[in-house]
């Protein structure tokens, strides 16, 4: 598996605005990116922040009470949630993985744009991470 960096920390939050405004004003981040998004039929919202040299931080928030990420939130209170580290290749990281025994969660294809697949807190010492294999020129104009 070839990882090229990691692309992001997502973190899980009640109130976006809020902690928006705590990244932009407080820290100096840059809003990339803020949208809705879909997730195993639950939407959410997403907002990318530049921060420094290359760092990203990705706000994740959802107003559905059912939602994964609210589910996080009341179990684990707001934070991060997930580690993203970009690969040149998500099916061939995917089976390396596998061979190696590491559970791998949730692969999506389907955006040609963002290929995805997470692996496994309980295989990551309870982290959970993300790998992606996407098209930076699409994402971060």
């Amino acid at each position: 598996m070839k990882v090229m960096g990691i692309d992001h920390v997502g973190v899980a939050v009640k109130d976006k605005e809020r902690a928006s405004r705590f990244l932009t004003e407080v820290l100096g981040a840059r809003k990339v990116l803020d949208e809705p998004w879909e997730y195993r039929g639950q939407e959410f919202n997403w907002a990318y922040f530049d921060i420094g040299a290359g760092g990203r931080i990705e706000l994740i928030s959802s107003t559905d009470p059912d939602s994964f990420i609210n589910q996080f939130i009341e179990k684990r209170g707001e934070g991060m949630h997930h580690v993203t580290l970009q690969v040149e290749n998500l099916m061939e990281a995917v089976e390396d993985l596998r061979s190696k025994g590491v559970t791998v969660l949730d692969v999506n294809t389907e955006n040609p744009h963002w290929k995805e697949a997470f692996i496994s807190p309980r295989d990551s010492f309870g982290v959970l991470i993300q790998i992606a294999e996407f098209d930076e020129d699409y994402w971060y104009p």
